[in-house]
C-alpha cells in the first residue's frame, strides 16, 4: 500500500538556502525528494546535512544544471527508471543577474527599514549576466516543466511550484508594451513571453534600456521573474488537472540577498511547501506572496480592492447560540468575515438575523454544518473554496454536554443514532450518548481540522482555536494508563488518542468504568475534552507555521449548563477570540483557562 501512495518531488537549486529547506520539509512529510544542484560536491554535502535530521532515506541527489538541456535529460531518465512518475516539481533554481559588492551592501544596512542604497555604486549589470539570468530563471524553469510534465501526468495530484519574487510583479515592469503583454492573461502565449524577453535583451545590448522604458535596477531578474509568473498562468490554463502556482517566499536570509533578509529559510520554504501540498481542487495559475494570494499587479492601498487582499475569513462551529454566537459577533465586529455554522439551518439563519441588529450582517454568512457528518463538512469546504479561496481562522466550538436519560434519548434521535420510538435501557443510553459525545466534541473537531487545514495553509496568519473545558484537564482522569499516554507530549499521536478513547468505550460497554479507573462523573465529556487538548498539541507540532491552542472559556451562562454559570457570553467568547487573533510569534500548542495559560 505504501508504494501506491508514495509521492515523489524534484527541487531545483537545492543544495542550500530555500531549496535545501524545501527538501527538508517535504522529506519530513514522507515524500521522496530528488535534491538537485549544479555542483555535485555541494549537492552531496547537502544530502549529508539532511542525514543529520534523519531524512536521508527520503532524499536522493542528482546533478542538474537547468540552463543545460543535456543535463535535464539524464534527470528525466533517472526519474522514469527509479520512480516511474513525479508528483511535485519545485522550480527554485535562480540567480540575481548582477555582480555586487556584498560587503558594501551589508555595511550600508540593506534590508533595514528606511535604508536607501545607491545601487549603481554597489551593483553592476552586464549583457552577459542578463542573458544568463533569463536563461536560468525563466528558460531553465520552462525546460524543467516541459521535460517533466509527462511524468507529472502520471500522478493523481500533480503540483508545480515556481519560486518567484515580489520583484516580478507587473508594476516593476516599466516598459508599457511588455507590461501590456504580460497582463493580458486571456491571450498570453509562450511565444509572446519569448518576444518580450528577446526585445529586452536586444535593447540591453544596444544600450537603450532607459530610453525604451525598461527597469534600470536588476532588470534581468525582474523580467525573468515576470516571465516565470506569466508562464505559470499559461501552464495552469493548459493543464487544468494540475495545481500550478508561483510564490514569492518573502524576504528570506539567503546568499542571493547577502543574508540581509528578515525571514528564516524555514519560514520562506514553508510558503512554497504549502503550495506543493495543496489539496486537489486548490487554486491554480495564481501568484502568492508568502501565504497570501495576490494579483500579478500590486494593488494600491488607496484602491478599494485592497480590502480583498487583506480580507480575513473565519469559521465558527456550533455558533447559533451561546459562546459560538458570541465569538462570531466579536470576530465580525473586527471586520473579519465569519462563516457562522450550525446543525439546525433554521436556528443558524435566525442567528444571522440577530447579528443584523449590530450592523454585522455584511460580515457574517451562514452555512449548515453537522461536525459528526463528513458529507456536511465536505459541503462546507467546497463553499469556502468557492467563496473565499482560503481560511484564516477555525474555531471548533461545537460540543455537547448531555444530562439526564430523557435528554440523552432525544439527543440520540436528533443525531439520527436512535430510531423514534425505540426503547433503550439506561446502560444502552449511556453507551450511545458517550459515543455521540466523543464523535461531536473530539472527532468532529478533528474532522474539521483535517478538512480545513489545506485552506488554512493559504493564509498568512492561520489560527485554530479549540474550545475545551477545565474538565478535560489530565488531573480529572484517574486511569493511570490513559493519563500517561495523554500527558506524554513528545510521543503523542492521533493513533494513541484513538486507542485511549476506544479502550474507554470498551470498558463502558462492559460496565467496568469504575474498576478500570475512568472518571465517575461525566466521563465521556471529560475524555472528549482531554482528547481535544491532546490533539491540539499534536497539530501544533505538525503545523509549526500555525498558531493552534485550546481554551476553557470559563463557567459561562449557556444552555449547556442551564444558565447556571457566572460569566456572560461576551466574557466567555473573549478568550477564544483573543487566541483567534494572536499576533505572529504568539504561543501555540498550549492550553488556556480564559486568558491564563495553564498546564494540561
Amino acid at each position: 500500500m505504501a508504494e501506491v501512495t508514495k509521492r515523489y518531488a524534484v527541487v531545483t537549486g537545492a543544495n542550500k538556502g530555500i531549496g535545501l529547506e524545501i527538501c527538508k520539509q517535504l522529506a519530513s512529510k514522507g515524500i521522496t525528494v530528488l535534491l538537485t544542484a549544479r555542483d555535485e560536491k555541494r549537492g552531496l554535502e547537502a544530502v549529508g546535512k539532511l542525514k543529520q535530521c534523519g531524512l536521508s532515506d527520503n532524499v536522493v541527489f542528482h546533478q542538474l544544471d537547468v540552463a543545460d538541456p543535456a543535463s535535464i535529460a539524464p534527470l528525466v531518465d533517472f526519474i522514469k527508471t527509479q520512480f516511474g512518475k513525479l508528483d511535485i516539481l519545485v522550480n527554485n533554481a535562480g540567480i540575481s543577474g548582477v555582480e555586487a559588492d556584498a560587503d558594501a551592501i551589508r555595511a550600508a544596512g540593506f534590508g533595514k527599514p528606511g535604508i536607501q542604497l545607491n545601487w549603481s555604486e554597489v551593483m553592476t549589470q552586464t549583457s552577459q549576466l542578463s542573458e544568463e539570468c533569463v536563461e536560468t530563471n525563466y528558460y531553465g524553469a520552462k525546460r524543467m516543466c516541459e521535460s517533466l510534465i509527462p511524468l507529472l501526468q502520471k500522478s493523481d495530484s500533480p503540483r508545480i511550484v515556481n519560486v518567484s519574487s515580489f520583484m516580478g510583479r507587473l508594476e516593476k515592469v516599466s516598459n508599457e508594451w511588455a507590461k501590456a503583454v504580460f497582463s493580458d492573461a486571456e491571450n498570453l502565449t509562450e511565444e509572446k513571453v519569448d518576444e518580450v524577453l528577446s526585445q529586452y535583451l536586444k535593447d540591453f545590448k544596444e544600450g537603450s534600456l532607459e530610453a525604451k522604458g525598461w527597469p534600470t535596477f536588476m532588470s534581468a531578474y525582474i523580467l525573468s521573474k515576470a516571465a516565470m509568473n506569466a508562464y505559470t498562468r499559461i501552464l495552469a490554463k493548459k493543464y487544468p488537472g494540475f495545481c500550478i502556482n508561483c510564490v514569492c517566499p518573502g524576504f528570506v536570509k539567503t546568499d542571493i540577498n547577502y543574508n540581509c533578509g528578515i525571514l528564516t529559510v524555514e519560514e520562506g520554504a514553508g510558503n512554497a511547501v504549502r503550495l506543493a501540498l495543496l489539496p486537489n481542487g486548490g487554486p491554480s495559475g495564481r501568484f502568492f506572496h508568502r501565504m497570501q494570494e495576490l494579483g500579478f499587479f500590486r494593488v494600491s492601498p488607496h484602491q478599494s480592492s485592497m480590502a480583498e487582499v487583506t480580507k480575513r475569513y473565519a469559521v465558527v462551529t456550533g455558533a447559533n447560540k451561546g459562546i459560538g454566537f458570541g465569538i462570531s459577533k466579536q470576530l465580525a465586529s473586527k471586520g473579519i468575515t465569519v462563516l457562522l455554522t450550525a446543525r439546525d439551518e433554521k436556528r443558524g439563519l435566525e442567528a444571522v438575523e440577530k447579528l443584523k441588529q449590530y450592523v454585522l450582517s455584511d460580515n457574517v454568512d451562514f452555512h449548515q454544518l453537522d461536525v459528526v457528518d463528513p458529507a456536511s463538512i465536505a459541503s462546507l469546504v467546497d463553499f469556502i473554496k468557492t467563496q473565499f479561496g482560503k481560511l484564516d481562522i477555525l474555531v471548533n466550538n461545537a460540543g455537547i454536554y448531555i444530562n439526564g436519560v430523557q435528554a440523552d434519548a432525544n439527543a440520540l434521535r436528533a443525531a439520527g443514532l436512535s430510531k423514534p420510538g425505540a426503547q433503550l435501557n439506561r446502560h444502552e443510553l449511556m453507551t450511545q450518548t458517550a459515543e455521540l459525545c466523543l464523535q461531536t466534541n473530539y472527532y468532529g473537531a478533528k474532522r474539521m481540522c483535517e478538512s480545513l487545514i489545506p485552506l488554512l495553509q493559504l493564509s498568512d496568519s492561520p489560527r485554530i482555536v479549540n474550545v475545551s473545558s477545565n474538565m478535560g484537564k489530565l488531573k480529572n482522569i484517574p486511569n493511570k494508563w490513559a493519563k500517561a499516554i495523554l500527558s506524554d507530549a513528545e510521543n503523542l499521536t492521533e493513533e494513541k488518542v484513538d486507542e485511549v478513547l476506544s479502550e474507554y468505550l470498551k470498558d463502558l460497554k462492559e460496565g467496568s468504568l469504575q474498576a478500570k479507573g475512568w472518571p465517575a462523573f461525566m466521563s465521556a465529556y471529560v475524555l472528549s475534552k482531554a482528547a481535544m487538548n491532546a490533539h491540539t498539541r499534536i497539530l501544533a507540532k505538525k503545523n509549526p507555521g500555525f498558531y493552534i491552542n485550546c481554551v476553557c472559556p470559563g463557567f459561562v451562562k449557556t444552555d449547556m449548563n442551564n444558565h447556571s454559570g457566572f460569566l456572560t457570553v461576551e466574557e466567555g467568547a473573549a478568550s477564544p477570540v483573543r487566541l483567534a487573533l494572536l499576533p505572529n510569534g504568539g504561543p501555540s500548542g498550549c492550553f488556556f483557562i480564559r486568558m491564563q495559560e495553564s498546564d494540561f
